[in-house]
């Protein structure tokens, strides 16, 4: 073991020393050979978190100029706890992941993407070692250096992601997705259950698969990512049982957008529409900054309306990915329908007052014509009242007389004496 020991450091530094590198930010961008993602995933987030920067450790020693010839390479037990963000100081859960690498078979290049071609099958690590300084000594299969040696086909992996992400299932289709960008991929449901490791019996249901698999791994990666993933349900026939997935990827090109000043305040607002924890997604402040400049702030409105009314809807089901859901609903203008609804609305309420206006005007017109009509029929009155009071005594008596016996006159006085002198005595003035 003494050969295992890095001779430069003290023995207090070798929890902090990577033999035969130096990190630096780059060192996290792994070029990673596509036949080394699309393979037989590991049992879990650890196990494929270790298995990444052991990836790193190696890329990195060998840039350095160290490249072992009996294939051994070297790191420290701190770096990978690190790395993997374990936070217990003892060593178990990284040493059952090293366990584990050396145990379950993978299987290697599921697409056919190595120049060679072949099935190939291999526990990826063949031995690890850990001495008393923590100094972390690995092998890798002899396909993984070849891999290492000849990246003719790799994709960058940012290993900071990787370290970000809490699922298994999430850390797969990231590595997909990368290696997919404006493509798409199709899987059976047994080839799903393949590519992402899963046991026999593990989520052998289709809509298990579909619920604790597929779902949380296109939200967290939809949530954590700069790749966007897309997934449609395979069925037989509309209605018929669930076949398979097809996932479609694209790249969030995230640049860094600050708001002016004056738009701090919009945008706080338009997040303070969204559901609780939606407006902190990544990526969402620099989605409704360009949606505004794009298409003013009443479009981003009827689109956020939108998308709380599917987003509460429940007899529909749960949305996987609520961040990527939002940017498919302000991309593709979904809150026309609201606008329209609300134009709609608008035009209807017009009429609404047009109406009560018209009927108004009418009424007041009625009113008006009546008022009118009673003015004159009360000078008109005043008229025959004038002229009944010239008549002499006698002859007024009679007329209050024959009125009273005839009970055919109703109404004020006035009206009554018009009434008679109308009709009994055929005067018009």
């Amino acid at each position: 073991m003494a050969d295992d020991k890095p001779t430069p450091r003290a023995k207090n530094d070798v929890q902090e020393y990577l033999p035969g590198m130096e990190m630096a930010p780059e060192d996290y961008i792994l070029k990673k050979h596509n036949a080394i993602i699309h393979r037989t995933h590991a049992s879990t987030p650890t196990e494929e978190k270790v298995f990444s920067a052991l990836l790193m450790v190696a890329r990195a020693q060998m840039k350095s100029g160290i490249v072992p010839p009996d294939g051994k390479f070297q790191t420290s037990i701190k770096f990978l706890r690190n790395f993997t963000r374990t936070r217990a100081t003892h060593n178990h859960l990284l040493k059952n992941a090293l366990t584990s690498l050396q145990e379950r078979p993978w299987q290697y290049d599921m697409f056919h993407e190595d120049k060679f071609q072949e099935w190939r099958s291999f526990v990826p690590i063949s031995e690890a070692r850990i001495n008393r300084f923590g100094c972390v000594t690995f092998f890798f299969a002899p396909t993984i250096n070849e891999a290492l040696n000849n990246p003719s086909i790799y994709t960058q992996i940012d290993l900071k992601i990787i370290r970000g992400l809490k699922s298994l299932y999430s850390i797969a289709l990231y590595e997909l997705g990368v290696t997919h960008i404006d493509e798409h991929r199709e899987f059976s449901l047994e080839e799903f259950r393949d590519y992402m490791g899963l046991k026999v019996g593990e989520y052998s249901a289709p809509t298990d698969l579909r619920r604790h698999v597929v779902e949380p791994a296109v939200n967290e990666v939809n949530e954590k990512t700069d790749v966007r993933v897309e997934v449609r349900l395979l069925k037989r026939g509309n209605r018929g049982a669930l076949t398979g997935f097809d996932f479609t990827f694209s790249r969030i090109e995230e640049v860094e957008v600050v708001p002016e000043a004056y738009q701090l305040e919009q945008i706080a607002e338009l997040c303070a529409m969204l559901p609780e924890g939606i407006g902190s997604l990544r990526g969402v402040v620099p989605l409704l900054k360009k949606m505004l400049d794009l298409r003013g702030e009443e479009n981003v409105i009827s689109n956020i309306q939108y998308f709380v009314e599917r987003f509460n809807d429940k007899k529909q089901a749960p949305i996987p990915s609520p961040g990527g859901y939002l940017r498919t609903v302000l991309e593709n203008d979904y809150g026309l329908e609201i606008r329209e609804r609300k134009e709609i609305e608008r035009l209807l309420q017009e009429k609404r007052l047009l109406k009560e206006s018209l009927k108004d005007d009418i009424t007041n017109a009625y009113i008006a014509r009546n008022e009118a009509e009673d003015s004159k029929i009360l000078q008109m009155q005043d008229k025959y009242y004038e002229y009944y009071l010239g008549l002499p005594a006698l002859r007024q008596a009679e007329i209050i007389e024959r009125i009273e016996k005839s009970e055919l006159y109703i109404g004020p006085m006035k009206t009554q004496i018009m009434g008679y002198l109308q009709l009994a005595e055929k005067v018009f003035l």
